[in-house]
């Protein structure tokens, strides 16, 4: 499923953006990580337990993070341009 909702999420992506290599691992304090050096994403396993929205909301944050390694204004304005609802997204990952 990660690798199929990776496709599909990096398809929207107008921007030039590398293709990540995909990682998934069990991690106690984040739901994705952006490695810029080697080019991949890695996704928390415990994702699997999610809808689809939020799986795809946890991708297009880090694939925005090869935009803009950072979590500037324009970093949320890439991540709103490919999930304009991804608010919801947050907050379920809040709970």
């Amino acid at each position: 499923i990660f690798k199929e909702r990776l496709e599909d999420c990096y398809k929207k992506f107008q921007e030039k953006i590398p293709y990540p290599k995909l990682k998934i691992r069990k991690m106690k304090t984040r739901w994705g990580v952006n490695h810029k050096k080697d080019d991949s994403i890695t996704l928390n396993s415990k994702l699997i337990r999610y809808d689809v929205f939020i799986i795809d909301y946890v991708i297009i944050h880090e694939l925005s993070h090869f935009v803009h390694f950072d979590h500037s204004k324009s970093f949320w304005n890439t991540v709103s341009k490919y999930m304009p609802d991804y608010k919801k997204a947050e907050k379920a990952l809040k709970e």
